[in-house]
């Protein structure tokens, strides 16, 4: 449940993750930069106390790594690499996501826990270590190796039990659990967690070292580790060890190495009759003979005996209903050649490795123990344990998929010998090999898992703000000033945008009030009063406007903010030098229009990135600095906010897109060929073009251009383009302040019909006689300062009736000049009406999509306007 102090910290926690995020980009071009590091460190710091006061501990595990490790780079401990940069924004990646989750649901995701204690002892392992040792490299996290060492040590009858249960599709996990020496003083009772689990097969508590006398012993020092076997799932394991994550250590356990036989050995001919019976009732799946053997053999043998230990396992295998026939054969095999190590049936998924392959830790934890074995000392049971050592081997190759004759080589030489040598000699070779071969996947597997982070890093970092949360707020450069900042929930302002959009339509509807009071009540006097209320009304309305609108007004540092991680990761990604300069982040424009910027500018930097910055090489070639210069800057011209992305790379050549537009079958070879060179150049707004020669997750779609166009033509903005092969090019949106309000200018057609024209198109008025219309062809125009401008009729356009002309040249019609792309229009129409502020209400329902209308606003006196989109109409 949100209350305000949550709803407060998840506000407040996004501005400190940007503010952390930025001052780590900062310093990995200006290491030196003390007062960013502070300030990175004071973010992360206040965040780490602020996540305190709720209930996330792996949050606050996590950041508090980080804190750990800004600090000891602020003491000069730890250099700050690309990589530990790499590092910590990843990990505020993830706190990012966690905030994200906790506004939706206010809990953390599952697998919070698991994904802290990655990322937290990635961290940590760049600390110094306390012997003065360098600070390793952050490792890869991945799963360790299951130990199978304490299993052998668990009662068979809990070890059975646990073994049933993953027969029936049970998940089976190995806890490890060894608590701080003084975790007694903060409140933690390790017994007790064990105790909340449901299903808890097997527990061992054993000393971490050697008791002391009773004299020394300390009773509030903890010295316990607690090894467990038990069911259920992973994610609520770590979620009940959610406090003491970092002290447990949680896996998914093969159900194979729970079947251990045990026992004393003793040959006789009734095994031997029962392995050829039991292997006769396998081949017949005949499952209720099967058991009714087991059970008879199981009742004559005595319980301490290794035969009745794998009986009681074969048992277990054939409780349920379908054995698994794997199962059944290596169990009987198991009886009879006295294997003590059972290995799983093929599609338990332990799947043979092919000839060569590395050895599974498991094989080796196995291997190992034989070698063991064979290291004992020399004594008359030496040819026992060579025989013995010998078939489990073989089985264990042969089970990985080895080739076991040169291990059938080092046995017959160790019997001729009657010396355990040639077998650890070929021990020895296998673990070595399987070492060189561990290491070197694990090389690939880093590389690996380091392309695929660095793609995750720059998709994360360039996908949108997800649904219901708000993008990163500003940062305060004046941490003095945070007593006088008001924080307004955003559903406020909007309500108060609606108001004053009311207020606007009733204001409207003064003037027509004025003018009914002078023709229909002949009350001239009225009608003056009236006005000069309007007038007193309409102030206070626009300068309220003006106040609530300058509350919705945002800094474009709100979507400029993204672009250095961004640029930054790309860069890295494709191998280049590129410096990012903003200039202009305090440029303010309504918060619609900001948040709209985000997927254009990134589409149009992605490009740039991509396709118009140079290799190093490239650009040394060409007599330019190695490092590339992308220009990202916003200001204010008149009533609109522009934004021009400009690059110092190698242009677009309009011979090239002219090829790859008709190649692509995005224009004819005839049109392109009449194309000027700006209008070539304009081609890579079209859809589906691209002029990648592969696709790649940055281009060769033909999906980002044209998602400019559509973009601004929803806000009523405007994109152009130019460039100059071998300099450079510029993209310029132009987008106006806000498009809460519209001003338009109304306009009569089709005998009385009132429509509304955005201001922003509208160039000038004027009044032309009929004689200076000319025609040509089908088309009219007219001559304005020197300038052919092309006519057309709105009665014509919207297809409404015309007004009938008797030939008199000396009429004159009404013609809105209008400007649409970079043409200019005349568009006759009957009469010009007023000008007035408007809350324009987009179509909805069966309308929603009508060409050639932007929507509806409701006018003064009740009547419905409809409002141009004069984009679609020409």
């Amino acid at each position: 449940m949100s209350t305000p102090l949550l709803l407060r910290f998840l506000s407040e926690a996004r501005d400190l993750l940007q503010t952390a995020a930025s001052g780590l980009l900062a310093l990995e071009k200006t290491p030196g930069d003390d007062a960013a590091l502070n300030e990175v460190f004071r973010s992360v710091h206040t965040l780490k106390g602020s996540v305190g006061l709720f209930d996330y501990p792996a949050f606050t595990k996590l950041v508090h790594a980080g804190e750990d490790v800004l600090s000891a780079v602020r003491a000069g401990q730890v250099a700050l690499t690309s990589e530990l940069v790499d590092l910590l924004l990843d990990t505020l990646d993830q706190v990012g996501a966690w905030v994200d989750a906790i506004e939706r649901s206010g809990l953390l995701p599952d697998g919070a826990e698991g994904l802290s204690l990655a990322l937290t002892t990635s961290l940590r392992a760049t600390l110094p270590r306390d012997d003065g040792a360098e600070p390793t490299s952050a490792p890869e996290p991945t799963e360790a190796p299951v130990s199978i060492d304490h299993l052998a040590l668990l009662p068979e009858a809990d070890r059975l039990t646990a073994f049933r249960a993953t027969l029936c599709g049970a998940p089976l996990l190995s806890l490890d659990y060894a608590p701080a020496e003084d975790c007694f003083f903060s409140g933690e009772d390790p017994v007790n967690l064990f105790r909340q689990i449901p299903d808890l097969f097997s527990l061992v508590i054993e000393p971490r070292t050697p008791w002391q006398s009773v004299e020394t012993v300390d009773p509030y020092c903890c010295l316990l580790r607690l090894r467990a076997l038990c069911g259920g799932n992973k994610t609520a394991i770590e979620q009940l060890f959610r406090y003491v994550i970092e002290q447990v250590t949680v896996h998914t356990v093969p159900a194979h190495l729970l079947v251990i036989p045990q026992g004393e050995r003793n040959d006789g001919p009734v095994y031997g009759d029962f392995v050829e019976e039991a292997s006769t009732h396998l081949a017949k799946a005949d499952w209720p003979a099967l058991r009714r053997a087991v059970g008879a053999l199981l009742d004559l043998t005595a319980r301490p005996l290794f035969v009745a230990s794998a009986l009681r396992w074969l048992e277990a295998v054939l409780s349920v209903p379908t054995p698994d026939p794997g199962w059944v054969e290596a169990l009987i095999a198991a009886i009879a050649h006295g294997n003590a190590v059972v290995l799983p049936p093929a599609g338990t998924g332990a799947a043979p490795a092919p000839s060569g392959a590395a050895l599974s830790a498991t094989i080796l934890s196995i291997l190992d123990g034989q070698r063991v074995i064979l290291e004992m000392p020399r004594d008359e049971g030496l040819p026992g344990r060579l025989a013995s050592v010998a078939r489990t081997v073989d089985n264990v190759l042969r089970a990985a998929g080895h080739d076991t004759a040169p291990w059938t080589g080092a046995t017959a030489a160790a019997g001729q010998s009657g010396s355990a040598a040639p077998m650890l000699a070929f021990l020895a070779a296998l673990f070595e090999t399987s070492e060189t071969t561990n290491e070197t996947a694990s090389e690939t597997a880093s590389e690996t898992a380091s392309e695929t982070a660095s793609e995750t890093a720059s998709e994360t970092a360039s996908a949108p703000p997800p649904e219901g949360g708000e993008a990163l707020g500003p940062v305060l450069a004046d941490q003095r000033s945070a007593n006088r900042v008001l924080k307004v929930d955003q559903a406020k302002i909007d309500t108060l945008m609606a108001l004053i959009g009311e207020l606007v339509v009733s204001k409207n509807s003064l003037p027509f009030l004025a003018r009914r009071a002078e023709e229909v009540h002949g009350s001239r006097e009225m009608g003056r009063e009236i006005k000069d209320t309007f007038a007193v009304v309409d102030r206070l309305a626009q300068e309220m406007q003006a106040a609530i609108m300058a509350v919705r007004m945002l800094p474009v540092s709100e979507v400029f903010e993204r672009f250095p991680r961004l640029v930054r990761d790309i860069a890295r990604k494709l191998g280049k030098h590129i410096d990012l300069v903003i200039e202009g982040e305090d440029t303010a424009a309504d918060k619609t229009i900001v948040e709209m910027l985000g997927d254009p500018l990134l589409h149009i930097i992605r490009n740039s990135l991509d396709h118009g910055i140079e290799s190093p090489e490239e650009r040394e070639a060409a007599g330019k600095p190695p490092t590339a210069r992308v220009l990202v800057k916003a200001f204010h011209d008149s009533d609109q906010v522009v934004i021009e992305v400009s690059d110092d790379g190698r242009g677009i050549d309009p011979v090239k897109i002219r090829a790859a537009a008709v190649a692509k079958g995005v224009i004819e070879a005839e049109r392109a060929a009449r194309l000027s060179d700006q209008e070539a150049v304009n081609l890579v707004f079209r859809p589906g073009f691209s002029t990648a020669g592969q696709v790649s997750d940055l281009s060769g779609r033909g999906v980002g251009m044209d998602v400019v166009v559509s973009t601004m033509d929803k806000a009523n903005g405007v994109v152009s383009l130019s460039s100059t092969p071998g300099l450079g090019t510029t993209v310029r949106l132009s987008l106006p302040l806000s498009m809460a309000v519209t001003r338009v200018m109304m306009v009569e057609a089709g005998g009385g019909m009132l429509f509304g024209i955005p201001m922003d198109h509208i160039a000038q008025t004027v009044r032309i006689p009929r004689k200076a219309v000319r025609r040509i062809k089908q088309s009219e125009a007219f001559v304005l300062r020197d300038a052919i401008v092309p006519l057309v009729r709105l009665d014509t356009l919207l297809g409404l009736a015309s007004p009938v002309w008797f030939g008199d040249e000396s009429q004159e019609d009404a013609v809105l000049v209008v400007r649409v792309g970079n043409a200019l229009t005349g568009l006759v129409v009957d009469h010009f009406r007023e000008g007035m502020d408007i809350i324009l209400k987009p179509f909805d329902g069966i309308l929603t999509g009508l060409p050639g209308y932007s929507g509806t606003a409701l006018l003064g006196d009740g009547r419905v306007l409809l409002v141009l989109n004069l984009k679609e109409l020409f």
